[in-house]
Parts: C-alpha cells; structure tokens; sequence
C-alpha cells in the first residue's frame, strides 16, 4: 500500500499525491485486525488524501482510526487465545463473529452556532 498508492504513516507535510495511513502507527504497536501465526496484519485499511486532515476547513475532518475489539469477539482460551472469534473453524460451527475485528475511521463536522 505504501509504494503502490503512496501513502505515508506521519500526517504532517504530505506531499501532493501521498495519502495519509493512520493504521500504519497502529500496526507499528503490534496491534492489527486478523492475526495469522501471531503475527498481525491488517487489512481493512483506509487512506486519506490531505484535505480530510484540515480540521479548520469547512466539512468534514478525520479524527481517528480504530479496530473495533470487545472480549466477546475475542478468543479467551487455547491456541488461539487474543485472535477474533471465528464463525466457522473448518466444518465446526464457532458462533463468533468473523476472522478479523472490524476497522473505522471517525470524521467530525464542525457545527456553526
């Protein structure tokens, strides 16, 4: 993502045509959305072009990035202990709720009273 969409993980001074990553610093922090031989990656990523970090233009602004992470989408026990619940593990029903967390950004909008 970074070499073929340049895109950069420091939001400071983007170049024209580099977008922003933010999940750049959370993978840094061994954090991620799916986990494979305990390492973590993440897939579900959105970039952002530098207009979505103006917070002081009119519209919308990126706030955050976040993986959305409960303990009941969480694995509490054997191999894969800390890994997203799975639904399904082979033929074997699990009842979780996927294989990797859910991703979101947050945008605000400044409200003008």
């Amino acid at each position: 993502i970074s070499k073929v969409l340049k895109s950069s993980g420091n939001p400071q001074g983007l170049a024209t045509g580099v977008l922003y990553n933010p999940w750049l610093s959370i993978l840094k922090q061994g954090r991620g959305t799916l986990a494979h031989q305990d390492i973590w990656s993440l897939f579900d990523q959105v970039l952002l072009s530098r207009v979505w970090l103006d917070q002081s233009a009119p519209g919308f602004y990126f706030k955050f990035a976040q993986i959305h992470q409960t303990n009941a989408m969480v694995e509490n026990s054997g191999r894969y202990r800390g890994y997203p619940m799975r639904t399904w593990d082979g033929n074997n029903y699990r009842g979780g709720f996927s294989d990797h967390f859910p991703s979101y950004i947050v945008v605000l909008k400044p409200v003008n009273h």
